[in-house]
Formats: C-alpha cells, sequence, structure tokens
C-alpha cells in the first residue's frame, strides 16, 4: 500500500557532521562494471533514517541495498525511467513498492530521505514524499547484509541475495554525497571502482606534512610519521615539542608532581554557549603574560577568546579559517594573522594555539613584543606601538563566546565558537588561571552561559544551501533586532542581481492610503544589482541605501559578508573591507514583523509591502547561488535544516559550481540573448517581442 503525503511531522533530517580530512564526504561512481562501494550495516529492522544527495544524468541503475541474507526480507532503492523507485519484504509478503515522481536524472543534486518504521518506509525526493507499507505478520524486517551502495560485489553469490535480480541492474553512475545514518556517516568498509575527495586530497592536496606519506585507511586520511622526526595526526608535531609544551604549563608549578598527566579540561560550544570568568575583583595589570589553547572545529568563523574594553583588549578569534590574534594596549590594535600552507584550520583536528607578550627596551621606550604561535610551528611576530606596555582588563574573559559578539572591541568576528574548546590557560608573573578547570569546577567567578557539555564531542558544520532558481527562498524567523543587531553570511553567485534578505515592519498610519501614497514601513534588506551588493534599511526617519562593495562580488568565489549595527549607526563588511553607516536623526529603532526571507520571495505578495527602493523585490529577481554560515544576532542558523523543514522548493543542499556552458546548446529561441547563470542559462528576450524562460512565448 502506498500513500503520497503533503506533509508528514517525521523526524527532522540529520545535520551533516564531516569533516573534509576525516570522513567521505562525496564518492564519484564511474558508472564501470564491477563497481561497488560496502558499508556497515543499517540496523534498519524496526526504526531508522538514511540520508544521502545525489546527482546523475542516467536513466536506470542500482542505487543501494540491503537484505537478510537470501530468505525473505530486502530493501532496494533504483533508478527507472530517471525516477526512484524502492522496493521492499518484510517475512515474505508480497513486496511494497514506491514510484515517485520527481525526476532524478537531470544533472543536479536532489536530496533523498529514506525512514524506516516497522511495516512502513517512506521515500522524500526534495520536497516529494510518499510512504509504502508491506502486510506481513511480522513487523520488523530482518538485516543480515552490509549495506551495498553503486553496484553489488562479485563475491556476493546469487543465493545469498534475496533480490537476486539485483545483481543484473545497471551501476549507478554520478555523485553521491553526506550518506548519513542516523547522525552519522556509515562506515565505509570497501569500495572498487570509486574515488572519494579523500583520494584527492593525498594525490593533489596532501596534508600529511615534514615528509609523511598519505594514505587512505577505512575511509580516514592517514599519515605515517615513520623517519620524520616529527608526529600528530599530520606529522605538524616536532617530537620535543611535547617535552617543551610540558615544563611550560608547570613552569607556575615546579615541584608539583600533580601537574604530569593530569586530566584535559575540554567543553562543547555549539554557536550558543560560553562562559566568562569575572576579573573585577582581582583585575590584570601585566607587561608578561602568556594564553595557550587548542580548539578543533569545522565552522570556519568563531571568537574564542576575549579579554578587556575599549582601550585594552585581547581577542583570538578564528576567521575565514586562520587563528586571528588582535591586541590593543591603547595605543592603536596590533593584529596577527596565521594561516597553514594548506587548507584551513577548520578541519576537525586539534591545533594548538600560544599567545606570548613580553616587555622590551628600545631606545629607552618599552615595547611589547607578541608572539602567536598555532601547532608549534607556525608562528607570527611583531611589536606593539609606543610605549603602552601594560594589559589593564577589570572586565570578563569570554570563553568560546559572548553576549554580544559584535560589539566586543576589535573583534573581527560577529558569531561565536562552534566546535570543542581545551586546556584555555592565561598566566603572567603574578597568577595563573586555569579557565577551562574552573569553568568544570564550576568556580564562583565563572558564569556558564547556555547549554555547555564538559566533554568534545562532534558539531555539525553549517553546510551550504544552493537556490536554484530566482523563485528559491527560505523563511527565516522575525528578527528582533529594535536597537541593536548583527548579521553575518556567506554566497557565492556568478549572477549579477538577486534579493538576498529582506524583512519589513508594520504599515504606518492607516491600511487605506490615497493613491499614490507610498505605504511607510521599516524595512531590511540586502540585495545584489548588477555584481555590487547593497544595503537598504529604514528605521522610520528616512531610508539608507549603501553601496556595500566596491567591485563586483559576482566572482563565483565566496564573499563574506558581516552587518552590525548599533541605534541608527552601524557597519556592513564585504570580505574583511568595512563601510560606516548612519540613518537619517529620528528613530533608533528598527521595528520589523514580517519574517525574514533568504533568496527570495514568495510567490504570493499580497501580504508583502515591497519598497520602491528595493528593486529587486519589485522585479521578481531572485537570488541564484549559495549560501552558507547565516548567523543572526550571534547565533547559527541552519539554513539548509529549515530548507528541509519547509519543503522549499529549488533549494538543495551542498553548492557545486558546474563548468558545463548551459548557453552551447543555444536554448533561447526566436533572436533571444543567452547568458550564462549560476548552474543555468538565462534567455535576455528584450528587443524579441517574445517572453518565456526560453523566449518562447
Amino acid at each position: 500500500m502506498t500513500r503520497g503525503l503533503r506533509f508528514m511531522c517525521w523526524p527532522l533530517w540529520p545535520l551533516a557532521l564531516f569533516s573534509l580530512l576525516t570522513t567521505v564526504e562525496m564518492l564519484e561512481f564511474g558508472g564501470a562494471p564491477g563497481q561497488w562501494a560496502r558499508y556497515g550495516r543499517w540496523e534498519a529492522g524496526s526504526v531508522g533514517e538514511l540520508s544521502f544527495s545525489l546527482k546523475t544524468n542516467i536513466s536506470k541503475a542500482l542505487v543501494l541495498y540491503l537484505d537478510d541474507g537470501g530468505n525473505c526480507d530486502f530493501l532496494e532503492l533504483l533508478i527507472a525511467g530517471g525516477r526512484l523507485q524502492l522496493r521492499f519484504a518484510i517475512h515474505c509478503a508480497e513486496p511494497a513498492t514506491l514510484h515517485m515522481e520527481t525526476r532524478v536524472n537531470d544533472d543536479r543534486w536532489h536530496m533523498v530521505l529514506l525512514t524506516r518504521n516497522f511495516r512502513e518506509t517512506l521515500l522524500m525526493v526534495d520536497g516529494e514524499t510518499k510512504v509504502a507499507e508491506v502486510k506481513s505478520k511480522r513487523k520488523e524486517m530482518a538485516v543480515v547484509s552490509d549495506l551495498f551502495v553503486g553496484g553489488i560485489p562479485p563475491d556476493v553469490r546469487l543465493s545469498a541475495l534475496t533480490s537476486s535480480t539485483v545483481k543484473y541492474e545497471p551501476p549507478f553512475q554520478g555523485l553521491i554525497s553526506n550518506l548519513k545514518v542516523g547522525e552519522m556517516p556509515p562506515t565505509l568498509l570497501n569500495s572498487q571502482g570509486i574515488q572519494s575527495d579523500l583520494e584527492y586530497l593525498c594525490t593533489k592536496q596532501n596534508p600529511c606534512f615534514n615528509g609523511g606519506f598519505c594514505s587512505i585507511q577505512y575511509g580516514e586520511v592517514h599519515c605515517d610519521c615513520t623517519h620524520t622526526r616529527f608526529k600528530g595526526k599530520y606529522c605538524k608535531e616536532a617530537e620535543e615539542y611535547a617535552v617543551e609544551g610540558l615544563a611550560h604549563l608547570t613552569l607556575n608549578d615546579q615541584g608539583d608532581s600533580s601537574q604530569v598527566g593530569k586530566e584535559e579540561s575540554v567543553a562543547t560550544f555549539k554557536g550558543n554557549e560560553f562562559f566568562c570568568y569575572d576579573l573585577s575583583l582581582t583585575p590584570i595589570q601585566s607587561s608578561t603574560d602568556e594564553i595557550t589553547l587548542s580548539f578543533r572545529t569545522l565552522q570556519r568563523n568563531g571568537l574564542m577568546l576575549h579579554t578587556g574594553k575599549s582601550a585594552d583588549y585581547v581577542n583570538l578569534s578564528l576567521k575565514s579559517g586562520a587563528v586571528w590574534l588582535v591586541i590593543n594596549l591603547g595605543s592603536g590594535a596590533f593584529e596577527a594573522l596565521v594561516e597553514p600552507v594548506n587548507g584551513k584550520f577548520n578541519d576537525n583536528a586539534w591545533h594548538d594555539v600560544r599567545v606570548t607578550r613580553n616587555l622590551r627596551q628600545h631606545a629607552g621606550i618599552g615595547h611589547a613584543m607578541v608572539t602567536i604561535s598555532v601547532d608549534g610551528i607556525l608562528t607570527t611576530t611583531g611589536y606593539t606601538q609606543e610605549d603602552y606596555t601594560m594589559l589593564g582588563s577589570d572586565d570578563f574573559f569570554y570563553i568560546g563566546g559572548s553576549p554580544n559578539t559584535a560589539d566586543l572591541p576589535g573583534s573581527p568576528v560577529s558569531n561565536n565558537f562552534m566546535g570543542c574548546l581545551k586546556d584555555v590557560v592565561y598566566k603572567n608573573n603574578d597568577f595563573k588561571l586555569e579557565l577551562s578547570r574552573l569553568a568544570i569546577e564550576r568556580d564562583p567567578k565563572i558564569t556558564l552561559n547556555g547549554d555547555l557539555v564538559f566533554r568534545c564531542e562532534d558539531v555539525a558544520a553549517l553546510d551550504p544551501v544552493t537556490f536554484e532558481t530566482p523563485e528559491s527562498y527560505i523563511s527565516l524567523p522575525k528578527w528582533n533586532t529594535k536597537k541593536t543587531g548583527s548579521i553575518s553570511f556567506d554566497f557565492r553567485t556568478t549572477e549579477p542581481s538577486g534579493l538576498l534578505l529582506f524583512s519589513h515592519g508594520r504599515p504606518q498610519g492607516p491600511k487605506e492610503q490615497k493613491p499614490g501614497r507610498e505605504l511607510k514601513t521599516d524595512y531590511f534588506a540586502m540585495e545584489l544589482l548588477d555584481g555590487y551588493l547593497y544595503l537598504l534599511i529604514d528605521m522610520g526617519s528616512g531610508k539608507t541605501k549603501l553601496k556595500a562593495s566596491n567591485k563586483k562580488v559576482n566572482d563565483g568565489e565566496w564573499c563574506h559578508v558581516d552587518f552590525q549595527r548599533e541605534g541608527r549607526k552601524g557597519s556592513i563588511s564585504v570580505n574583511s573591507r568595512s563601510m560606516p553607516f548612519s540613518s537619517p536623526e529620528g528613530s533608533e529603532i528598527l521595528d520589523l514583523d514580517s519574517d525574514m526571507y533568504l533568496g527570495g520571495l514568495p510567490e504570493s505578495k499580497s501580504d508583502l509591502i515591497l519598497p520602491p527602493e528595493v528593486w529587486t523585490a519589485l522585479l521578481n529577481y531572485g537570488y541564484v547561488g549559495c549560501v552558507r554560515d547565516l548567523f543572526i544576532d550571534g547565533k547559527s542558523r541552519d539554513v539548509r535544516r529549515l530548507a528541509e523543514i519547509q519543503s522549499a522548493l529549488g533549494v538543495s543542499s551542498f553548492c557545486t559550481r558546474e563548468l558545463q556552458k548551459r548557453c552551447s546548446s543555444a536554448p533561447c529561441g526566436n533572436g533571444g540573448l543567452c547568458k550564462e547563470g549560476w548552474n543555468r542559462y538565462i534567455c535576455d528576450c528584450i528587443g524579441t517581442g517574445y517572453l518565456g524562460t526560453n523566449c518562447e512565448i
């Protein structure tokens, strides 16, 4: 029995928990005979979820298969006629079959979810959902085999296959990404004729340092550090470094043998958590000090540590996958950026950071020499300006975030950290603060915020989404910004124009307006016009329209946007180039009442008030391209999960830029001009007398 569903309250899709350097993120199936991938068993007997994304252009193939070893029970997912077809059986009952309507052989990414619920199995493809139920005496499915993807290994005998015809199905050809069982990727036991991202890493982007030998073992990168005089996961750590590190950690505790081999102090931060240490009773006054910590994350941006106010502060953050240090002792900020030679630091591996500041005298004037090192190898050294050498702070030590990270002086990021922080320690000549340990022990000077967990757990990266058409959009909750607020995100496109963000407030004055009079309302928007990013904001006392980028940002590369506002004033930063703005005098409150729309607007706009200044909204120019890492007021917004919950049409997971020229097939008729868009063609029908996608009407 099958039934189509418009909406069901099935469990949400799990978040992606992948690291490029630790798990296979994408598999490429060439479609040659004899190809297959073999994963550990999916325990789907009673309940369970399996999800993935696929991209293919073939009409018939085996996608995945499992069974009970040749008796009665099996589950197979095929492509037939360019659409997904599910067939499964329990206890030798008549197999149940599902035929989906969504075509998946269009060479575009499609999200697939399989949900087992005893006799029922749900199949979701993008926004289409169907459920089938098998009429069996037993309600649990017996599962004995491994999970086969893309083909069946030749060593599996026909007699061991419940559905023997599966061995003769054509092998899958295309890409499969983010295969997950529940919330975790299954273990890849073996494969044949398949390429993965990790194999490309060893051959083209070797992550092993100092001559380490790179290989793929059990779906993970392995670096053999033998004969290199280095150790660690990527052969980065000098063998004597561990001894130096131990001496350094016990410097202020000479003779205390309890420090040797002590337990690590670690905590997990998921974007809304942080802890702080109150310095009001023991203010810092130091000219020589040191900060050490270790971090592990998949996120590109986030605050790790901050102390101090406007004149004296230290800020340590992760920005675009690099470690960023900002110190101000009253004479101006000193900034240092540390990047690895290959890749980024947000690779889900542990990295050790050490910041030192020492007073030096030169020509009778004191200077503070600042050194930052990452993993004991990458080092940047510089000097603070003039004779300002004392760090004074009676504020807080913020670890992993703050109540409003965008407002912290000198902070290069506006969002909190997502990942694990370990052994955060500050010390100077007078005292030592083991901040992570004090948090675990609930020291009276420590305040915990959010659901802090004092162990290291996997924190999923915020996966990107692609808006495939101008009609695609995602609804975000109402933004309660009022007097202050911040938004940051990354986008990537080659198209010149499109609406990125829009929200408006309640109408001002009576609903019935005289003809020709504009309905006034607060609003906030960001849009692309002719390749430039524009900010538009009106708080009731007059509109502000600011060209936020001085060069075009539709070059197909990731562009980072950071908006911050306090009252009438604020700034918008595009790829670290900041531009201030000030709204007309009057209101300092931005009063938004509608949902925040990302990527475009709903087809029905009767309830929306569209200001004439927001041209992309009036012209129905929705954004086509990718968006990732959306943070609102420092808190993460998982746009991929929101798209799945809303069954947002034309919004797919991941971000891929296809090199295929779509205009090469001459799709535009009647003299229409074809332009290359983001993984699509655009027909410009101006002057042809025709309309439509292909200038055919």
